[in-house]
C-alpha cells in the first residue's frame, strides 16, 4: 500500500487555465502535490511548480506516459503513480493490458514507484462516482 505524510496537499489541474497564473513556487511549497495523467511541467514550471508528489492516472492515459518514459520514469523518480482502471484492464493473469504495460515499465525503470488501485477499491470509485452524479463510469 501507498503511505504518504501530506501536511498540505496541492492538486494541480491540467487544463490551459494554468497558463499565465505564476503559481508553481507556491505550489512547489507544498508537502503533497497531486498531478493527473500526463500533465506536463517541464516549461510550465512558473505556472504550475515543478514537483509532483502522484501522480493519479487512468487507464487510457498509460500509453501517454510511455510515450516519454524516461521523463516520467527516470527523471521525475521520486513521484508515484497511481493507476486506475477496471479489473479487465489491470488484471495480472497476462491478460490485462495496462497491467502488462506497466510490468514492462517496472522491468526497464526498477525505480519507478507504480501502483496500482485494486478491483475492490474500483468498485468502491464507481459506486461513489455512481451515488454523486447519478451516472454509470
Amino acid at each position: 500500500p501507498l503511505q504518504l505524510d501530506c501536511d498540505l496537499c496541492a492538486i494541480v489541474s491540467n487544463s490551459g487555465q494554468m497558463t499565465g497564473q505564476r503559481v508553481g513556487a507556491e505550489i512547489d511549497k507544498s508537502s503533497c502535490i497531486w498531478r493527473m495523467n500526463n500533465a506536463p511541467t517541464k516549461g510550465y514550471e512558473e505556472d504550475v511548480g515543478k514537483r509532483t508528489t502522484i501522480r493519479v492516472v487512468s487507464h487510457t492515459s498509460v500509453p501517454l506516459l510511455l510515450k516519454n518514459p524516461d521523463y516520467f520514469f527516470k527523471e521525475a523518480n521520486n513521484t508515484a503513480y497511481v493507476i486506475w482502471g477496471p479489473f479487465r484492464n489491470m488484471r495480472k493473469d497476462g491478460n490485462g493490458i495496462v497491467y502488462n504495460m506497466l510490468k514492462k515499465t517496472v522491468d526497464s525503470y526498477p525505480a519507478a514507484r507504480i501502483y496500482v488501485t485494486t478491483e475492490k477499491r474500483m468498485g468502491y470509485c464507481d459506486a461513489v462516482f455512481k451515488k454523486e452524479t447519478g451516472k454509470d463510469r
